[in-house]
């Protein structure tokens, strides 16, 4: 089964519009703009995909927001796999980002953009626990919405069970009694991290079902990030602790 397969969505924001340019522009249906002259729309028009001229105010209506950059486009939807179609892909080392409850859609953004930079095979949550994938995220993705494996599950209890069952190891950004230090843990060859929101962290059912608990020690006078830039320093230890024992 493939996520999202046939349906026709909005992106916006150059950047996003150049990585699809550059990566899928066969998904590419059309694109909007109120910028007569931009080196982008010579790439686009080169690819054959339609560039329509609008106002700057019927362009905000297409997204319901002025922070579009001045491009708009209409795309297919990315073929995902589906969660049993990826597992069953032979992977000695993999690392997979869950997310249990992000809503907000700047940060399910930057999360996409960090799994992508860190080299993510795919991104996992709850089709009914989180924000879709629209223009905002997109922008704020910087186009890795459009790149990375994005898989839907309609439960993530279930699915850590199924990815336990194909070897990986679940590690959760929790920071209980249990929990140990992200400086000096190593990660295993096949993870799959868990991230919560930033309100209520992880809910109690997600928890219980990792089998280790990790958490970012910290030094300043503020003892938090966001979940956006947690992630990021999650996947950059990730890296280095699978890179370092190569």
């Amino acid at each position: 089964m493939n996520n999202g397969r046939g349906k026709a969505r909005k992106i916006m924001g150059k950047n996003c519009l150049i990585e699809l340019v550059r990566y899928d522009p066969e998904r590419i249906l059309n694109v909007y703009t109120f910028k007569k002259e931009d080196p982008l729309i010579s790439d686009i028009q080169r690819q054959g995909i339609s560039v329509k001229v609008v106002s700057k105010k019927e362009l905000t209506a297409l997204v319901d927001t002025e922070s579009h950059q001045g491009f708009v486009a209409t795309i297919k939807d990315k073929n995902n796999p589906g969660l049993k179609e990826f597992l069953e892909q032979p992977r000695k080392k993999s690392m997979v980002v869950m997310l249990d409850s992000i809503y907000d859609p700047q940060n399910l953004g930057a999360i996409l953009r960090a799994s992508e930079c860190f080299g993510v095979d795919a991104v996992v949550w709850s089709k009914n626990r989180g924000v879709d994938i629209t223009p905002v995220v997109s922008k704020a993705s910087v186009g890795a919405s459009e790149i990375i494996d994005i898989i839907k599950v309609s439960n993530l209890v279930d699915a850590i069970k199924k990815f336990k069952k194909a070897g990986y190891w679940v590690v959760a950004a929790d920071a209980d009694e249990t929990a140990k230090p992200l400086n000096s843990f190593d990660f295993p060859e096949k993870t799959l991290l868990i991230m919560g929101s930033e309100g209520k962290g992880l809910r109690d059912l997600v928890s219980k079902s990792a089998d280790y608990k990790v958490y970012i020690p910290m030094f300043g006078n503020i003892d938090s990030l966001n979940v956006s830039q947690a992630t990021a320093v999650f996947l950059s230890f990730s890296r280095s602790s699978v890179d370092g024992n190569e």
